[in-house]
């Protein structure tokens, strides 16, 4: 189990809006202000790190600290509390990330690994929560349309409580942990009603086994196919599309099919399908219950041939964020097919964890997320 550590701190100069970088993040990597980026291209970000220790340009918080970074809704507070993480340093002791291939930082001490943990009761949420209230704010401003608050942890017995509370509770990072030394973690709970898990839809192109009409008719031994009453490249259709692919999981999996011309139909897994005898199939009964598992295992792999879907960097099978940049891509030929899924539910990913199993790659991200750059770990006091 990974541990959690106080960590002293590296405090940039940061304005009062920090501007977006124009680069979105890959995977599960916090965004990047703009400041952020020019440390994170050089050739080596730990050593300009150092450099700018060195020079005077960061302020210095030699003090082992944790800090809370508080999320805040883009409807401010009609958006409800804020989503809180805890920065801290975190070091792997065992720990493994959630997902195969996880996304690998470029620096991990500017880069925050994000970290869920399981919070069944609520507890680490609600000592985030009484820290917050005790801490006084170290920076506030805003980036991307929401007001972020930076917080200082001083060292107390709410502080030693959530460390002890986080040595027994399971934490599963979405990034790669530094191999030697403490990495930079945001840590935040999986009962904190503001998170957001959302799906990593795919894509195909340059499958020479899919034939629409031949797909159509092969997949109905594994999933009865429902119409769509909206085309999908229209705002209605996309919101009606999201809404039956939700409403018709009820004991059930679906997969949402979009096919050229703003075409979509809705696959449902057929109920008692036995898995285990499929090669393609995790060998975890845990993971064999996930939408992605059964789309990777019955569609790609079984119905269309396609070998290791789930490999990462295959030449036909495309990770694609966000459901709109899918339809958007077949429409335009980017892609043959699309395939959307619905968001994981709390629930299995609490599971998965429990399991000590691993992911498929680019399963989920998650939202909102903190960004770089509110602070960095100093490694080198």
């Amino acid at each position: 189990m990974a541990r959690v550590h106080p960590f002293p701190a590296l405090l940039p100069s940061l304005a009062r809006t920090l501007e977006p970088s124009g680069v979105v993040p890959r995977g599960n990597a916090a965004p990047q202000p703009a400041h952020v980026r020019p440390l994170l291209e050089a050739a080596n970000p730990s050593a300009e790190l150092r450099r700018q220790r060195e020079s005077g340009v960061l302020l210095i918080d030699a003090r082992p600290s944790l800090y809370v970074v508080e999320v805040h809704s883009q409807a401010g507070k009609l958006g409800g509390p804020p989503v809180r993480y805890l920065l801290c340093g975190l070091r792997p002791d065992g720990g493994v990330p959630l997902e195969h291939d996880p996304y690998r930082p470029r620096a991990w001490e500017v880069e925050p690994a994000v970290t869920l943990t399981a919070d069944d009761h609520g507890v680490f949420r609600g000592l985030l929560a009484e820290a917050s209230e005790r801490a006084a704010p170290v920076w506030e401003g805003e980036y991307d349309g929401r007001l972020l608050v930076l917080r200082r942890i001083e060292p107390s017995p709410v502080s030693k409580r959530i460390q002890a509370v986080l040595d027994e509770a399971p934490m599963r990072p979405l990034t790669a942990l530094a191999d030697a030394g403490p990495t930079l973690a945001a840590i935040v709970p999986l009962s904190d009603p503001g998170l957001e898990l959302l799906p990593v839809h795919r894509a195909l192109k340059g499958v020479g086994t899919f034939r629409e009409e031949t797909f159509l008719t092969l997949v109905t031994a594994y999933a009865r196919v429902y119409e769509l009453d909206e085309p999908l490249d229209t705002p209605r259709g996309l919101v009606a599309a999201r809404e039956r692919l939700a409403t018709l999981i009820s004991g059930h999996h679906a997969v949402l099919l979009v096919l050229p011309g703003g075409r979509g139909r809705i696959l449902r897994f057929r109920q008692g399908l036995d898995l285990a005898h499929l090669k393609g199939a995790p060998r975890n009964p845990t993971l064999r219950s996930l939408d992605l598992a059964l789309l990777n295992a019955l569609v790609l792999r079984t119905v269309l041939g396609i070998q290791e879907p789930e490999s990462p960097g295959h030449p036909q099978v495309f990770p694609v964020e966000g459901l709109l940049p899918l339809v958007k891509g077949v429409e335009t030929g980017t892609f043959q097919v699309g395939f959307a899924l619905n968001p994981p539910p709390v629930w299995e990913v609490r599971a998965v964890m429990e399991a000590q199993a691993t992911l498929p790659p680019r399963t989920l991200r998650v939202e909102p997320m903190p960004p770089a750059g509110l602070l960095y770990l100093d490694t080198d006091a």
